[in-house]
């Protein structure tokens, strides 16, 4: 990671027009800073964990200047080094950023074309942004006794809310489909089906397509076609629908085909893990006392999704895994796992011992086990 530290002239800082006059510039005034200075970290937009490059600023009473030394499209955090406080934005190149507010309520204020879209975007947003952050408090003020039904009315709001915003940011790229900034918008509208997103891609031009947003253009396509597959793939594995039938090879290497357990008078249960996934680790030693109770009464087939082959063999051994394993090498969001609709980890398919879908129950649920118990008490 290269490390650049800038110092300017507290003098010209005022001159922020000046400034932004340059390209690939973000400058302005913030408030509420710590010190006087500000730490721009720069991110690969296809890795968002580990900076490229970061740019100590000086920002005297809270003016700055910055220029960005990149030619591609990057993601940006931009850091207060005292009190941690941090907030994103997107840099793009031959474009400039006029940035007022704070870390914790940052303006983009104008600027060039990318910038001018995107004040005009969050000004569009601003007042539901305000009404999520008031629900948000309100959720968090909720005392430790409130009942589910007040918690889903809360959320029954921010689900509302939440859905206007999407609304007007797809009319606002169906009215500036050639945005740059609209580009970087596509992601918010992908939700359960991917339509909302691909109907909007449609439209923007193909130079946007393959230009200097590319990156993220093509981030949206790829989210966007997996999750209509998915919604697809989620109408064929409801309740009482026959399983996806698949061959995936064990840790042994040999092939293990799902329909080779069928009708053997046991319910299956097919767990959708990894060891990265730490609610699936949380999972196991209970798990593990269900198998036990239920012996000769389910079978559990554990799928990794995500994992690295030798990451996954280790896993059975150092967890005392004593059911079947298979491997799934296409990941999290491909192969099995698009099969059978999966968004979240761990998913646990119950099946049924003729090999229909009896319920699936996302994340580490106590349902989960209620539920089995009270299916082999039949």
């Amino acid at each position: 990671m290269k490390k650049s530290i800038i110092y300017l002239v507290a003098a010209v800082l005022p001159l922020i027009c000046a400034s932004c006059a340059k390209k690939n510039v973000i400058a302005g005034h913030l408030d509420g800073l710590d010190g006087d200075s500000l730490r721009v970290e720069i991110y690969d937009v296809t890795n968002q964990r580990t900076p490229i490059n970061t740019i100590d600023v000086l920002a005297k009473g809270g003016n700055f200047s910055c220029e960005i030394p990149e030619t591609e499209v990057r993601g940006l955090l931009l850091i207060d080094p005292v009190s941690g406080l941090r907030t994103p934005l997107v840099f793009v190149p031959g474009e400039y950023a006029k940035i007022g507010g704070s870390l914790d309520s940052l303006v983009v204020l104008g600027g060039s074309a990318f910038y001018k879209d995107q004040n005009e975007y969050e000004t569009i947003c601003n007042e539901d942004k305000l009404k999520l952050r008031e629900i948000v408090a309100e959720y968090q003020a909720l005392p430790p006794t409130a009942t589910d039904a007040a918690k889903d009315a809360v959320m029954a709001k921010y689900d509302a809310v939440n859905d206007h915003i999407a609304s007007l940011t797809k009319d606002f790229i169906t009215r500036k489909p050639a945005s740059l900034f609209c580009a970087t918008l596509v992601n918010h509208l992908v939700g359960d089906d991917g339509k909302d997103a691909l109907d909007v891609l449609a439209l923007i031009p193909d130079d946007v397509k393959q230009g200097v947003m590319k990156v993220y253009v093509d981030q949206a396509t790829e989210r966007a076609t997996k999750a209509k597959a998915r919604a697809e793939a989620a109408e064929l594995v409801k309740d009482g629908m026959a399983a996806p039938v698949f061959t995936l090879k064990n840790e042994k290497g040999e092939d293990f085909n799902l329909s080779s357990i069928y009708n053997k008078g046991k319910y299956i249960i097919l767990d959708f893990w990894g060891e990265w996934c730490y609610w699936c680790k949380k999972g196991i030693p209970d798990m593990k006392q269900l198998y036990k109770d239920a012996k000769g009464k389910i079978e559990i087939v554990s799928i990794d999704c995500g994992d690295t082959e030798e990451v996954w063999k280790k896993a059975i051994v150092d967890h005392e895994l004593p059911w079947l394993h298979v491997y799934n090498p296409d990941g999290t969001g491909d192969g099995i796992p698009l099969k059978y609709a999966v968004t979240g980890y761990p998913t646990k398919v119950i099946l049924n011992p003729d090999g229909t879908i009896n319920k699936t129950i996302v994340g580490e649920d106590p349902e989960f086990y209620d539920y089995v118990k009270s299916l082999i008490k039949k």
